[in-house]
């Protein structure tokens, strides 16, 4: 059952809003956007989509998804968002577990939350967890280490998908060097890309709003990452073509990563895909009807609930294991749960005929999920040893 709590801004008027999808177990999980436009029915159905990811995970969390109606641009950002936790500070420390969305940032969230009086975004999952405060400080500490390029916390979403790229690959019987081409290039495409040059995967071609960049050979991954985050991708410190932001769904590659905004593809850019395979890591970034013609035309789809998937994975790579794990072993956990569920979800999508969206849902139906259990820790993918 769905509920939502509505907050007005008592400074300026802002609605801001917290929509649990349901109110089963202990705790829910969800990020929280600054947009301008939002609604909280645009909320619930995201919070929809959370539970998804938390089901086919096999994890005892519920959705949620939480969000102001504001200009992330605005001067006063900080400041609303701010009270906003305020408003939020109950159920912060009882039952929501709150991530970064859109609009928003990670450190910012934690400073916000502290002002508010709340040691963490994700204290809940103490309670909820039966952990002590110094268990679970420790295991939150992991977030702010260095790992590679980036931070566990900066890295995590990206991962997800950069695996769930290889995972694709495999689905799709790519021989070789495995190839993408990505649509996107904030918090989510870096951090992917990230990935991409630690496994050994050629990136071949990256656009967004303001332009694309193509090289066939091979992008400078490490060049890219190098460029301040914001930069626009023609201008990224990297040797290749500029052309037009569309032109990224016509490069040929093995992998198309779509990993910035909604309904990224027109009926256009499915009629004659140069690419095996697409895996979706941005909410709705593939309407469903474009899901069927890429599906129709051969091509293998990771859902936006798989591809997105990240966030929640990472939680239970790093609350799951009876020992707390390294941020290098929480990307490791959160790498095998990636291909190992993408692998899963193609077997059920040729068994049975289906299309990837329709095997991911018929595999989180069958989940069975023991509501006395933790939070974390029954996931069929991490072979790690849990409590």
């Amino acid at each position: 059952m769905t509920k939502i709590l509505e907050y007005v801004d008592p400074a300026d008027g802002l609605r801001g809003w917290l929509a649990y999808d349901a109110t089963d177990s202990q705790l829910a999980a969800g990020g929280c956007r600054a947009q301008a436009g939002l609604t909280g029915g645009e909320l619930s159905v995201l919070a929809s989509r959370m539970t998804l990811k938390q089901r086919i995970l096999g994890l005892n969390v519920d959705g949620a998804k939480c969000g102001i109606d504001y200009n992330p641009r605005s001067a006063g950002r900080s400041g609303a968002l701010g009270r906003f936790l305020t408003f939020l500070r109950d159920e912060l420390r009882d039952r929501f577990s709150m991530g970064p969305d859109m609009g928003t940032e990670w450190q910012e969230l934690q400073q916000l939350a502290a002002a508010a009086g709340v040691p963490s975004t994700k204290y809940a999952i103490r309670k909820a967890q039966g952990l002590t405060d110094e268990e679970f400080f420790n295991r939150m500490a992991r977030l702010r280490d260095q790992v590679g390029l980036m931070t566990l916390s900066q890295r995590r979403a990206g991962h997800a998908v950069g695996h769930a790229v290889i995972g694709a690959a495999r689905a799709a019987e790519v021989t070789g060097q495995v190839t993408a081409a990505m649509q996107g290039f904030g918090n989510l495409g870096r951090a992917a890309a990230c990935t991409l040059l630690e496994e050994g995967v050629k990136l071949v071609a990256v656009a967004d709003e303001y332009g694309c960049v193509v090289d066939p050979a091979g992008l400078d991954i490490a060049g890219m990452l190098s460029s301040p985050p914001g930069m626009p991708v023609p201008q990224l410190n990297t040797p290749g073509v500029r052309m037009r932001s569309n032109a990224v769904f016509e490069m040929p590659a093995d992998v198309l990563v779509l990993a910035a905004v909604k309904d990224a593809m027109s009926a256009a850019h499915t009629a004659g895909p140069p690419f095996a395979a697409v895996v979706v890591g941005a909410n709705c970034g593939l309407s469903e009807d474009a899901e069927d013609a890429l599906h129709t035309r051969g091509v293998f789809v990771v859902p936006d609930f798989i591809g997105g998937i990240g966030g929640s994975a990472s939680m239970e790579a790093l609350f799951a294991p009876r020992q707390a794990p390294s941020a290098r072993q929480v990307l490791g956990n959160l790498a095998q749960m990636m291909r190992e569920l993408v692998g899963e979800v193609a077997e059920t999508s040729r068994r049975y005929s289906l299309p990837p969206r329709e095997a991911a849902l018929q595999l989180a139906a069958s989940r069975t999920v023991d509501p006395a259990a933790p939070p974390y820790g029954q996931c069929p993918y991490l072979t790690t040893p849990t409590r």
